[in-house]
Parts: structure tokens; sequence; C-alpha cells
């Protein structure tokens, strides 16, 4: 049964693939930030005890305080589509080795490869604990991650890390082509080689972090439904806008949960593009449109476009 609904899958997912090495994976556009969009040069000032937030691509982070490494959805692995219509994908070690050094704990948002395929071997080489829905943990423990360094949490769930409090919600992954719940399924603990549509969703997940005075809501999906964010505020958020478009609505949804200062837009990024060309944005993405809708609602908000691999303090409770 599970041989037959990952080549259903399978069947569903290669004409997404398709359509993507026409419009997005042929070649490289590099995206220079408009200066406006930078933020403020503030936020690149070090803080002492503070937190730092550093940028690895698609919905990938580090969040630091100089004590406890939390990575967040790390992507730096970017398969072109001509490699996911091949064969099996297998991560650039070696390179996630150089973006992503150090490790505590990781969060997975959700278990499609453009955010999980990294965190197995990034897990095993810093010894983290992996972090994420039934499907997540199945696939660090099928890619030799010990079973006591992986957990599976819920919305609802809170647990601490080192000095990190997290908290963990729900939310729902955008639709691909009309199709809720794209490449949906739960990894096998015992699974072999996996194909781009055999990183298959059960859980799309979202987290608060808290540490040394301040907080921050990750919430990498750019659907919104109310009453997702039931937690505390905090001053930072961090948004998907690649999906589903952000609407005033939501911005004054994600805005009146989070009470959140400082907006940090997320998985905007062309990930079928090397991670060595640098920035390229996702063909067709308005960000003047997505900031727009968080600025009608509160102009006094902070909006924070990061290159790869650039880092930022994050501003206090």
């Amino acid at each position: 049964m599970r041989r037959w609904r990952w080549l259903l899958a399978g069947l569903v997912a290669v004409p997404l693939v398709v359509v993507a090495v026409f419009f997005v994976g042929v070649r490289h556009v590099p995206f220079m930030i408009p200066a406006e969009d930078q933020g403020p040069a503030s936020l690149r000032v070090p803080v002492d005890g503070g937190v730092s937030l550093r940028f690895l691509g698609v919905s990938g982070y580090e969040v630091t305080d100089g004590v406890t490494v939390v990575l967040l959805d790390p992507t730096p692995t970017r398969p072109p589509p001509s490699a996911l219509l091949t064969g099996p994908l297998e991560p650039d070690e070696a390179l996630g080795a150089r973006e992503c050094p150090k490790a505590d704990v990781i969060l997975v948002n959700h278990t499609h490869f453009d955010h999980a395929l990294d965190v197995p071997a990034i897990a095993r080489r810093t010894g983290a604990l992996v972090v994420g829905s039934q499907s997540t943990v199945n696939l660090a423990r099928s890619r030799g991650v010990p079973a006591e360094k992986t957990r599976v949490v819920h919305a609802g769930d809170r647990f601490t890390v080192g000095t990190f409090s997290i908290e963990v919600g729900r939310s729902r992954h955008t639709a691909i082509a009309g199709i809720d719940q794209p490449m949906s399924g739960v990894v096998p603990e015992d699974a072999g080689p996996l194909w781009f549509w055999q990183f298959t969703l059960d859980e799309t997940l979202f987290y608060r972090l808290e540490a040394a005075g301040t907080s921050v809501w990750f919430h990498p999906t750019s659907t919104w439904a109310d009453g997702e964010i039931v937690g505390a505020p905090a001053p930072t958020l961090i948004v998907g806008v690649t999906g589903e478009d952000q609407t005033v609505a939501k911005a004054r949804g994600l805005l009146g949960a989070t009470k959140a200062r400082l907006v940090l837009p997320t998985h905007y990024d062309n990930f079928f593009q090397p991670w060595d060309k640098g920035l390229a944005k996702m063909p067709g993405l308005d960000l003047g449109k997505a900031r727009a809708a968080f600025e009608a609602v509160d102009a006094g908000i902070t909006w924070a476009v990061l290159d790869q691999g650039e880092r930022i303090w994050l501003p206090r409770d």
C-alpha cells in the first residue's frame, strides 16, 4: 500500500517539477535586495548577550544567544529541477557542514525536501536534537539519527533545549496547483533512498523561541487561520510569502496575535538555484505587495529582507 501511495504521489508531483524546470530552474537571475527592504542598519550591530539570527536560505535560519544554537529548517542543499527527475535526493554534506557548523536542536516546519533534506546529516554531525512531526522524526531515524535524539511534537507542546524555551503551533501547507497537503504521507522509519515526492508531509508546524530577553515566532508558511497563534507575543515574526498571497486580513491576524514589531519575510528565494550562485528570488513573487499588506495594518513595523548568510540581532521583548 505504501509503495502505491508513493507512486501515485510521484505521478502528481512530476508534472509540477517539469513546470519548475521551465519557469524557475532554467537560469539564475540574481536578486539585489532594494535598500528600502533591507531594514535599519541597527539590526546588524552586535548586541552583547542578545540573540542573533542568520538566514540559511528558503526558510532556514540559525538562531543563537551565544550559548545554544537552534536551527530552523536548515536547507543549504538545492537540487536543480533536473535532479528531481533523475533519482533520489542526497544532501551536500560538505555544504551543510560549512553553513551549519553547530546545532543543539533542529526545528522542522514540515518534511518536504526543501525544508528537511539536510536535517539528518546535520543532526548526525552535530549531535543536535531533531524536533518535528512523525514524518520528520522518521526521516531522521532512517538516516542514522539515534531515537533519543529525536522528538515528535504537536500543537500546544512546550519544552526547553539549553537556554531556549520553545512553543509549538500547527498551520497548513499552501496548496500547490490546487492540491491540498501536496505530497502528503509519513516517511517510514526504515526509508531508503527517497525521490523528492517521497519527502512526505504529515503536519505543518511552527514555533515560538524565547531566550536572552527576546522571542520570535517562526511561521514560514504563507497560510493563516484565526486562532493558530495562541501563545505569548514576540517582537519578531518570520512569515512565509511564497504560495498564497499575504493579504491585509492575514497580516492583521498575524500582527494581532504576535504583536510583532520586526517582520522578516521568508521562503522568497529560488531554491532551485545553487546556493553558491547567490540570492535569486522566486519568479513572479511580489515582495512589495506582501510588505504593503503588513504596513497597511501597522505602518510602524520594521520589514527586513535578508540575504544568504546574513546575520542580524533581534529586538528585545
